[in-house]
Order: structure tokens, then sequence, then C-alpha cells
């Protein structure tokens, strides 16, 4: 169904995208200039390039004068991905949102329901009030550095679940030692799959050298180690997500608190509300590390006072 025809020309169409697996619902909306919003009916479409192709020509059946038009999709894991890169690909604006400011809009509204197709006119009318930032598709080598970053994390939080397995199971009574044994070699493939990704971080990194200057900024702010840095540029496609210092900052894990602690010399250092702390996570030891080293592997300590939140701001300015 198309949407109602006003006598006034649009200026905006906008396609708001609920996506799960296997299919995706779009509601098709538009404003005029009188900033009248008018939505049609939504329709469901198959998560595969034959969707994709259906979703061009339905969208295309429901225009009724020539304006600019977007789609807008929530991140929902990765099932948005081969949608959003189609798009892209065909040349059409695209916004792909982040599930918490979907939300934040829908508490603004007065929509108490949630289904899939409230979900997607929600989108479209999002859309249609917002001037969205268009989405820009990963490099290669951010896609492939999201890619180790993730998986080095997957495989880090599984060694430290084995070795708090092993070591509980070993302060048991009368442990068995085959159990034991076998506790011990998965520990031991996980560590030689962490020197691997690893070795291939170091390697994409020597071949990309704007991805090693942007490590080399983040890793020069007190208390960024190599590992957080890599996880925030992986992570922001290249600090492409991010508006400004504020928000790059607030994803990195800085906490801002006015009982912040950082370990100085033995002591406690208390800083100012203002200050921000970061929980630095450094490599471990026993991995073969990429060439960009942090200062220290371990905590870095930060500089005290409103130099040292200048010096992050800058930094993350110029990342």
């Amino acid at each position: 169904m198309a949407p109602a025809r006003s006598s006034t020309a649009p200026l905006k169409y906008v396609v708001g995208i609920d996506i799960a697996k296997d299919t995706f619902v779009a509601c098709f909306g538009r404003i005029d200039t009188r900033q009248y919003l008018s939505f049609g009916k939504e329709t469901t479409f198959a998560n595969t390039p034959a969707g994709f192709a259906a979703l061009l020509v339905w969208t295309a059946k429901q225009q009724v004068a020539a304006a600019p038009q977007w789609f807008v999709v929530e991140a929902t894991g990765v099932y948005y991905e081969e949608l959003a890169y189609f798009l892209a690909d065909n040349a059409h604006l695209l916004s792909v949102l982040l599930p918490n400011k979907v939300k934040h809009f829908a508490q603004s509204t007065e929509q108490k329901s949630k289904t899939d197709q409230l979900d997607a006119r929600l989108l479209c009318r999002l859309g249609l009030e917002r001037a969205l930032p268009a989405w820009q598709p990963p490099t290669p080598a951010l896609r492939q550095l999201r890619a180790l970053s993730r998986e080095r994390q997957s495989l880090t939080q599984q060694v430290a679940r084995l070795k708090t397995q092993r070591h509980a199971y070993q302060h048991s009574y009368q442990p068995d030692a085959r159990t034991l044994e076998r506790l011990a070699a998965r520990i031991q493939l996980l560590d030689q799959q962490l020197k691997a990704v690893d070795q291939d971080l170091a390697a994409l990194l020597e071949a990309e050298p704007e991805l090693a200057r942007k490590l080399a900024h983040l890793t020069s702010v007190p208390g960024i180690g190599l590992t957080t840095a890599i996880v925030v540029v992986a992570e922001t496609n290249g600090f492409v997500l991010m508006e400004n210092e504020r928000q790059l900052a607030s994803y990195a894990g800085l906490d801002c608190g006015a009982a912040a602690k950082w370990p100085l010399g033995g002591g406690h250092a208390h800083l100012p509300p203002w200050q921000c702390t970061l929980a630095y996570r450094p490599l471990p030891t026993s991995s073969k590390q990429p060439p960009l080293q942090p200062a220290a592997n371990g905590f870095l300590r930060p500089t005290t006072g409103a130099p040292a939140q200048r010096q992050a701001r800058r930094h993350c300015r110029h990342a």
C-alpha cells in the first residue's frame, strides 16, 4: 500500500527496516514541506539477495515525486550487514543506528507496544524527524582488525575460564590426573591460538600504516593500552562512528567519578570529579605483541590535573 499522497512535495523518503535472521520488515514513509509525516503499510522481505532486490523495486513504486531516500536500520547483531553492504554498493543513502539510540528515541514517543512492524515504523519515523549520519562501510583492513580483535577477546575469556576451572579442580579432593591433563592441553591450545592471532595483528598493522598511526595516537594517551586501542579503532570503524571526543572517551571505557583511584608509587591518587580513569588491559607477556607497544606493560600512570584532560581530548580529536 502506497503512503497517502498530499498536494505538497516530499522533502525526503525514509525506509525503516527491522531486521532479523531470515526476514526483515520495511516501512516506507515521507515528510512533506508542511512537516506532515505519512507512512505506508509495512512489508516483509526475505533477508537474502533476492529480498534485497525486491526491496528496491518496492520502494521505487512508493515514490510519488523526486526526493532523497534514506534507509534506516538498527544494528542487530550481524544480521543487518549483508543488507547494509548491498545498499551501499548500490549507492543508496543508509544510516545504521545503535540499539541504545533507537531505544532512547522510542522512550520519547507514546509507543508502548513492540512488534516487528511497529519497530520498522519507529525507525522510519526516526529517520524522518532526525538528520542522521550516513553509514560508511569499513575498509577490508578494518573488518579484518575487528575480526581479529573479537577473536582475541573470545580466546582470552576462554583461557581465563579454563584456568579458573583447573585451579578449582586442582584443589578439590583427589582430582583426576587425566582430567587435569586435558584441561592443560586445552589451555595450551588456546595459548597457541592467541599467539597466532597476535602474529596476524602484527602483520596487519605492518601492512596498514594508517591503522598503525591511529593506534599510535591512542596509546600515547595516558591510561590507554594497545589492546584497548585496537578494540576501540576496530569497533568504531576507525572513529567514523564517533562525532566528538566525549563519545570516544565514553566508548573506550572512561568512567568519570568523584572517587577515582589510581595506583601511583604504592599509594592512591584521588582525582577530581571531572577526571576520568580507564581500565587498561595489557597484552599477555607470553604472546607475541604487535610492533606498537605501550609505554609499559601494565598500568600507565595518568597525569593529574587539567593538562591530562586537554591532552586526552587533543589526541582523540587527531586520532
